[in-house]
C-alpha cells in the first residue's frame, strides 16, 4: 500500500453537489481568445471553482484593526502594510508573529526590496520611505510621490522605479540608491500607475491607454509600447514571461519579452478594480475581493483553480509559501502552493492509492480513498484497473459495525463504481479484491461525519457562509493544527492518554486516518473545527479542541478541550481552558455555547433535550 498523498483533496462523493450550489458558472475561453466586444464575463471560470474554506493555511497573522495590504518577501521576513492605521508590519515567515512595525503615513503602491532597505510610498507624504531591513529603522524619505495609491514601485539595474506624481506629465522616476536622488526621469503613457522589473527590462502598465511601456535601464528610454487587454493594473514578472491583469475585462495577459509580444490573452472572469498578481512555486497567483485566491498554469495558460469567498487582496510567493493579505479580515495568511489544488474540483483518482495486487511490485489498480460519507444514504466507491492483466472482475468487501457485504463493481467508461446501499455512523472498512480470487488490496477505512446530516450536507448553516475560521490563540511554547492526515502519526499517539483515557486502544491508525481525513472535510465544509495542539517542534500532539454544533436544545455549539497525560503532566489544561473560552467569545458567532463537563457536570448534560 502506498503512503497517503500529502494532501488528500476534498472533492469527493457528496461534496461534488455542495460544490455546484455554491460556485458561479461561466466558461473558460482559449487562450489568446480575449473578450468579445460588448461582452461582460461572468464572475469566474467553471469547473476550478470552489469555497475559500477549502483553503486551509498554515499560518495566519492577526493584524488587528489593521487592514493589511501590499505584500513583500525578504531573505528572513515578510512585510505588509495598512494605510488605516498607517503602519507597516514585518512578520516572520517561519511562524505567526509579527516582529516589529514602523509608521508610515498611509503607505500605498506596493514595495520594493534592495539594497539592503525595503522601498515603502507614502501616499499622504508623497515620499518614498527607505527602512532597514536589519533594524527596522526609517534612513531616508525621498521625495517621489505615486502616481496613484493603487500601483507599484520595482527595483532593478541598480535602482528604484516609481511611477510617479510629477507636475511635468505622467512619468516614471529613477532614483538612485546610493544618492536618494532621481537621476532620470522618463516619460510613460497617460494612466501609468505600476511598474515591475524583469527579464533586464522595466514594464510600465497603462491602465488609461491599455498597453505596456518598456524601458530599457540603459538608456532610460522606451523601447516598445505592447498593446494589451482592457485597462492592466497590477503586473507580475516571473515563470518566464511577464504578466498583467486587466480590470476592464478580467483577463491576463501573457507577454513574451523576449519578443515583447502578447503570446496570450488568458480569460479569467474577473473584471473590476482592485486586485493582485504574483509568480512563482510554478503557477501565476491573482486575487480579487469576490475570488481572494485562481492558479493560472503558465505553461498551458489554464485557469486551474478559483477559490469562492470573504478574503483577499495582494499575493506574494516566498519562503515555499503563497502569501494572502485578508485586508477586511484584518490578517495575512501563508499556505502552502499544493493546498491550492488540493482545494479545487478535481477527479476521485488524484487522490487514489495505487496498489499491487500480484506481488510483481507493479500497481494493478487505482482505488478512491474516500473522504467521507452520509449515514443513510448510498456510499459510491471507485476504481481504474492500471494493468488489464489482472483481470476485469473485482468486488468490494466491507465492515460496518459488524456487518460484512460484498458489492461487485460494474463498469463506467474507463472506471468501475460500487455502490454500498445500506450505510450507518462511523467507520466503514473497505478493500477491493479480484473477483473469485483471494488477490485484495489493504484496507481503506472512511468515517461518517461527526455532525447531523443537516449540518453534514449544509442544509443547515453552522456559520455563515462568509465566516473566515480565526487563528488560534496564541501559547507559548504550543503550536495549532487543524486534525488532519498530516499530523495523523502525532494525533494517533495522542489518543492513548487523551481526555484521561486509560486500558489498551480500539481503534487503529487507519481508523484515526479515517478520522482526520473526515475531520479536515468538515473543517473545510465549516460544519465542525477540529484542532491538534502541538509542543511546539510539533513532535507531539499534548491536547486537541473539538466545536461543534450543539446536540441539544438551546445552545448554538459545544467545545471541547481534551488533553493527554503529558499535557495533563505540563499543567496545560487551565491556561488552553481559558484561552479557548476567551477565542470562542471573541471570533465566532455564536450566541450561546456549552462546555460539557467544565460548565456543567456530564450527566446533567446528557439529560438536557435534543435537538429536533
Amino acid at each position: 500500500m502506498t503512503l497517503s498523498p500529502r494532501f488528500s483533496r476534498p472533492i469527493a462523493g457528496i461534496s461534488l453537489a455542495i460544490l455546484a450550489a455554491l460556485c458561479a458558472s461561466g466558461q473558460q475561453k482559449p487562450s489568446g481568445g480575449g473578450n468579445p466586444a460588448n461582452q461582460v464575463p461572468k464572475p469566474g471560470v467553471p469547473g476550478v471553482q470552489a469555497p475559500m474554506s477549502y483553503l486551509i493555511p498554515d499560518g495566519q497573522y492577526n493584524l488587528g484593526t489593521g487592514g493589511p495590504d501590499w505584500l513583500a518577501i525578504t531573505e528572513n521576513s515578510v512585510w505588509t502594510n495598512s494605510r488605516g492605521t498607517d503602519t507597516i508590519y514585518r512578520m516572520d515567515p517561519r511562524n505567526n508573529t509579527v516582529l516589529g512595525t514602523v509608521p508610515v503615513k498611509k503607505p500605498c503602491s506596493g514595495f520594493a526590496v534592495a539594497a539592503g532597505t525595503l522601498w515603502a510610498p507614502s501616499c499622504e507624504e508623497h515620499t518614498v520611505y527607505r527602512i532597514d531591513l536589519a533594524t527596522n529603522e526609517v534612513v531616508a524619505k525621498i521625495p517621489v510621490g505615486p502616481a496613484n495609491s493603487e500601483g507599484g514601485i520595482a527595483f532593478g539595474a541598480g535602482a528604484a522605479w516609481m511611477p510617479s506624481d510629477d507636475k511635468t506629465g505622467v512619468i516614471v522616476s529613477r532614483i538612485d540608491p546610493a544618492t536618494n536622488q532621481v537621476s532620470a526621469r522618463i516619460t510613460v503613457a497617460p494612466g501609468s500607475y505600476t511598474a515591475v522589473y524583469g527579464y533586464n527590462l522595466v514594464w510600465v502598465s497603462s491602465t488609461q491607454k491599455s498597453l505596456v511601456s518598456v524601458i530599457h535601464p540603459a538608456t532610460n528610454r522606451v523601447i516598445a509600447e505592447i498593446p494589451v487587454d482592457k485597462n492592466p493594473r497590477f503586473m507580475a514578472a516571473g515563470e518566464g514571461y511577464v504578466w498583467t491583469l486587466n480590470q476592464g475585462t478580467g483577463t491576463v495577459t501573457k507577454i513574451d519579452p523576449r519578443t515583447l509580444k502578447v503570446v496570450a490573452t488568458i480569460d479569467v472572469g474577473v473584471p473590476g478594480t482592485g486586485g493582485d498578481i504574483a509568480t512563482g512555486e510554478g503557477a501565476v497567483w491573482l486575487s480579487i475581493h469576490t475570488m481572494p485566491v485562481i492558479r493560472i498554469d503558465p505553461s498551458s495558460d489554464k485557469v486551474t483553480a478559483q477559490l469562492v469567498g470573504a478574503g483577499g487582496d495582494a499575493m506574494r510567493v516566498g519562503h515555499g509559501y503563497v502569501w494572502l493579505s485578508n485586508g477586511r479580515q484584518h490578517t495575512v495568511w501563508r499556505f502552502l502552493p499544493e493546498r491550492v489544488m488540493a482545494a479545487a474540483p478535481h477527479s476521485w483518482s488524484q487522490d487514489a492509492q495505487q496498489f499491487d495486487l500480484d506481488g510483481d511490485g507493479k500497481p494493478d489498480i487505482l482505488v478512491e480513498d474516500l473522504v467521507t460519507f452520509i449515514p443513510g444514504q448510498p456510499a459510491n466507491f471507485h476504481l481504474k484497473i492500471l494493468n488489464p492483466q489482472i483481470g476485469s472482475s473485482f468486488v468490494l468487501k466491507t465492515r460496518l459495525n459488524g456487518k460484512t457485504a460484498e458489492v461487485p463493481f460494474t463498469s463506467e467508461g474507463d472506471q468501475m463504481t460500487a455502490t454500498l446501499g445500506a450505510t450507518e455512523p462511523r467507520w466503514i472498512h473497505y478493500s477491493v479484491c479480484l473477483a473469485k480470487s483471494e488477490k485484495c488490496a489493504p484496507e481503506l477505512v472512511v468515517a461518517s461525519p461527526t455532525t447531523s446530516t443537516a449540518y453534514a450536507t449544509n442544509k443547515v448553516r453552522f456559520v455563515p457562509d462568509t465566516f473566515m475560521a480565526p487563528p488560534p490563540p496564541a501559547l507559548e511554547g504550543y503550536t495549532w493544527n487543524i486534525l488532519e492526515p498530516e499530523i495523523l502519526k502525532q494525533d494517533y499517539a495522542a489518543l492513548a492518554t487523551l481526555g484521561g483515557r486509560t486500558g489498551p486502544m480500539r481503534s487503529t491508525i487507519d481508523e484515526d486516518y479515517g478520522e482526520v481525513k473526515r475531520h479536515r472535510w468538515e473543517f473545510q465544509r465549516q460544519t465542525s473545527f477540529a484542532y491538534g495542539v502541538l509542543t511546539e517542534d510539533r513532535a507531539e500532539e499534548v491536547a486537541c479542541v473539538y466545536i461543534n454544533p450543539s446536540k441539544k436544545a438551546g445552545y448554538d455549539a459545544t467545545v471541547r478541550v481534551v488533553v493527554t497525560a503529558h499535557g495533563e503532566q505540563l499543567k496545560l489544561l487551565p491556561t488552553l481552558q481559558a484561552a479557548v473560552k476567551e477565542w470562542v467569545k471573541s471570533s465566532f458567532p455564536f450566541t450561546k455555547v456549552a462546555y460539557p463537563g467544565l460548565d456543567m457536570p456530564m450527566p446533567e448534560w446528557n439529560a438536557l433535550p435534543d435537538v429536533e
